[in-house]
């Protein structure tokens, strides 16, 4: 199989997988909200999904990736069962003491994250959740470095269906945020017994060896600081808010991403058939040439398609959610940019992995996590929940540049100026738009239009390129 063929077929089935794992959540997204009338019930919840995205990466330790790399350093059954097993065996180990540790300092816990500390039970709930969703990614791994696309996705379908219809189930017999707090603990639970009994001999068969657990640390530790970094990127806005506004406005904001995170689809589509790509093409000759163009296209999607849907965020936000989670939209536009800068962070940091020195990305990343987190301080009380979401995408945005301008200083990154040129005009867009053209969805088509035609002028030369392929293939189609 070619390597063009390999990554696209990855991008759609990983994409397909995430369209599933999205759109199920976002089409009973207005059902949730409207049967938790309280914002901050739904703020309570998310504050769950943030300890628990905090734990599990903890948890894991990097032994999924550690487990992903050394599986195939041997063409051995008994060498992988044992790598497989050593894996488990160490996730198991410290997800039970991390979960301890949570249930024993619920309360404190419960001040830092809630705002009070009357919300233990939920941190002890929070504890279990990272255990489980900790093993469950370990055990789950086999059939991904088997690279068995069908059954990820009959998985996902079976986890967003058993989670949504139980936790509504729930929070219609009177168990409110409880209700969805339950749902994605059996649904998780649900994913951990049928990989278990998908997978289990990958981990009966083999058995803990000191060595493999060296191999492993080695590779999955200097890990875990960046997984730390993505959680301060993705969560420290929550607790800040939670602080400073009140779980109100957290829950508001956690519908705001939802419906932001579609752009996450292109994102995870992105990752699915990034990293083959990358590596099975770092040799050849034109290297840097083609990451940047990858890195320059990508891009241009990831502009265009905001510009696209910008006008009728509000209109479509109005009428499937209710009145008190009306301002959510506002932080849409930025929360659904700051995924595909992610991307296309990962696409240039991708190069330092070429070259072995990785720490840049960690350092870039860091830089970008560090302002993200003084710019909350200042804009948070300064713009309410927008400014969690403007730091956010300026976060990301500053991490982009930096490692850009890393990476260019050593040879492996080119960035084109009509590039930088689309960002600034994006820049402008989104400034206009929300400052002089609020309200007016009318003004706001014509602007969209307008930077539309923009682009498609800076990039007409691969618009036409685009366009004589796509003829030839339907041609070539017919004739068949």
């Amino acid at each position: 199989m070619s390597r063009a063929r390999l990554f696209l077929e990855n991008f759609l089935v990983y994409g397909f997988i995430s369209v599933l794992d999205k759109v199920i959540p976002m089409l009973l997204l207005p059902v949730i909200t409207r049967l938790l009338s309280d914002p901050a019930d739904f703020g309570i919840y998310d504050m769950y999904n943030v300890i628990v995205g905090f734990g599990t990466p903890l948890a894991v330790m990097g032994m999924y990736d550690a487990m992903f790399r050394e599986y195939f350093e041997r063409d051995d059954h008994q060498y992988r069962y044992d790598v497989t097993a050593t894996a488990n065996r160490i996730v198991v180990v410290v997800s039970v003491c991390l979960a301890m540790v949570l249930i024993l300092f619920s309360s404190p816990l419960s001040k830092l994250f809630f705002g009070s500390a009357g919300h233990g039970k939920i941190t002890v709930l929070a504890a279990v959740g990272i255990f489980v969703s900790s093993n469950r990614t370990i055990i789950a791994a086999p059939t991904r470095i088997q690279n068995k696309r069908k059954v990820y996705v009959g998985s996902g379908v079976l986890s967003s269906l058993s989670y949504y219809v139980l936790a509504i189930a729930m929070i219609l017999l009177g168990y409110s945020y409880y209700g969805m707090i339950y749902g994605h603990l059996f649904s998780v639970l649900l994913l951990l017994a049928f990989f278990w009994v998908l997978n289990r001999e990958f981990f009966i068969r083999g058995t803990f060896n000191k060595q493999i657990a060296l191999e492993l640390a080695k590779i999955g530790l200097p890990l875990v600081p960046v997984f730390i970094i993505y959680w301060i990127y993705n969560s420290m806005d929550r607790i800040m808010i939670a602080s400073m506004l009140g779980l109100s406005h957290v829950g508001i904001y956690a519908v705001g991403t939802k419906l932001a995170s579609i752009s996450s689809l292109i994102y995870a589509a992105f990752a699915g058939g990034w990293s083959y790509f990358a590596f099975s093409t770092m040799k050849d000759e034109g290297q840097v040439a083609l990451n940047s163009k990858v890195f320059e296209y990508l891009g241009i999607v990831s502009f265009t398609s905001l510009v696209g849907i910008y006008p009728f965020l509000t209109p479509v936000f109005n009428l499937i959610f209710p009145g008190t989670y009306s301002g959510a939209t506002f932080v849409v536009p930025y929360l659904y940019l700051s995924p595909l800068l992610l991307a296309l962070f990962q696409v240039v940091s991708s190069q330092f992995l070429v070259i072995k020195k990785s720490y840049w990305s960690t350092i870039t990343l860091t830089f970008g996590a560090v302002s993200n987190v003084l710019l909350n301080w200042w804009l948070i009380p300064l713009l309410g929940i927008e400014g969690a979401a403007i730091a956010t995408a300026i976060g990301y945005a500053l991490s982009v540049i930096a490692v850009c301008l890393v990476a260019t200083r050593h040879g492996l990154h080119r960035a084109s100026k009509r590039f930088w040129f689309s960002s600034l005009v994006l820049v402008v867009y989104l400034v206009l738009n929300r400052r002089v053209f609020v309200g007016s969805v009318w003004h706001q088509l014509c602007m969209s239009s307008g930077v539309l035609a923009v682009y498609a002028y800076m990039y007409i030369h691969e618009l036409r390129l685009l366009y004589a392929k796509s003829r030839s293939l339907i041609s070539g189609s017919k004739r068949k």
